[in-house]
């Protein structure tokens, strides 16, 4: 979210307390510990999450073990399908080698920007979430790592 307005505060949490209401619109920020989850595939997910530092590693659980789907380093995205398309985790996310800070884009700022957005480009924007999830789910199925 590099286009944020200049009314937006920067406000730090740890992993799993809320950021403290200021009355005004705010970017969260938090900071993950190594080896600890972000989200655990299956869960509701509620907000999308910025890569500032560290590195973030996604990976489902299959019938012979984690099968790492990918890592996501400073400046990618990570959690947004949810926020697409309403449906759970697809995998989980925990923080690799060292401590993550993450900015946390939630459904509300997300909805936001896609309000404005041409009805096709969000219908395109659809369809490629629900050919990702698909995609995933067979390379899962079948054991295959993409990373």
């Amino acid at each position: 979210m590099s286009d944020t307005d200049n009314s937006d505060e920067v406000v730090t949490a740890e992993a799993g307390q809320p950021a403290a209401n200021t009355g005004s619109s705010k970017v969260e920020l938090r900071v993950i510990n190594p080896n600890h989850h972000v989200f655990r595939e299956g869960e509701v997910g509620d907000m999308a999450f910025i890569v500032r530092t560290g590195t973030i590693e996604v990976y489902k659980m299959t019938d012979t073990g984690e099968l790492i789907l990918g890592t996501v380093g400073k400046g990618g995205m990570f959690g947004e399908m949810a926020l697409i398309d309403n449906q759970p985790r697809m995998a989980s996310a925990r923080a690799k080698d060292e401590d993550v800070e993450l900015m946390v884009i939630t459904r509300q700022m997300l909805e936001k920007k896609l309000d404005g957005m041409d009805p096709f480009i969000k219908a395109l924007v659809n369809i490629m979430t629900s050919h990702i999830r698909k995609l995933a789910k067979s390379l899962s199925d079948s054991n295959v790592s993409v990373s």
